[in-house]
């Protein structure tokens, strides 16, 4: 599988998250008596990355209740493909936009090039605030000893790539890209 292979791949497994997102909340929004609104983000929450998430619907019938949408499906494909991207050895097996697990040696991750991603494309000073549906953001990542999970929320192709860039630029020299413990470690 060539790179413009892989990278339709991904823009695929995006696209199904956020057609299943906004099919979602449209459901979400019909059931919902007062006011409503999607990626709303909160802090303090602890054990993700500086403490933020982005929730994914609140509707507000006379109190908050805030909602998470998680894929239920997701676009399988096989073989897992080995590619080279960015100078890394990388692992991609199937994996759900709203759960991707990258597992590297995380002792090499560059901290303010991983902050300075995860800013933008939190977009954690509102930046790209938009009352659309879909607001390009990612919605949570978390950093664990040898595995980073990150929530692309509704956050386009970019920000995955974007990441990409982060750890190659970081010395991350192998990784392993997927959900629910598909990928492994390279050897």
């Amino acid at each position: 599988m060539d790179m413009d292979d892989v990278q339709e791949l991904v823009r695929r497994v995006r696209q199904k998250y956020v057609d299943q997102f906004v099919s979602a909340v449209g459901e979400l929004a019909a059931n919902s008596q007062g006011s409503h609104t999607t990626e709303v983000k909160f802090s303090n929450v602890d054990s993700f990355y500086r403490n933020f998430i982005a929730v994914d619907f609140v509707a507000n019938d006379g109190q908050p209740n805030p909602q998470f949408i998680n894929s239920d499906t997701y676009l399988k494909f096989s073989p897992d493909i080995r590619a080279e991207i960015g100078g890394m050895d990388a692992l991609i097996s199937p994996f759900k936009w709203d759960e991707v697990h990258f597992k590297f040696d995380t002792k090499d991750l560059d901290d303010d090039l991983f902050d300075e991603w995860f800013r933008t494309w939190f977009d954690i000073d509102g930046e790209r605030e938009t009352m659309e549906i879909v607001g390009n953001i990612i919605h949570s990542t978390q950093l664990l000893d040898g595995q980073l999970t990150v929530d692309f929320g509704t956050a386009d192709v970019d920000a995955f790539w974007h990441l990409l860039q982060i750890l190659s630029r970081s010395g991350v020299r192998s990784l392993a890209i997927g959900t629910d413990d598909i990928a492994q470690p390279l050897n």
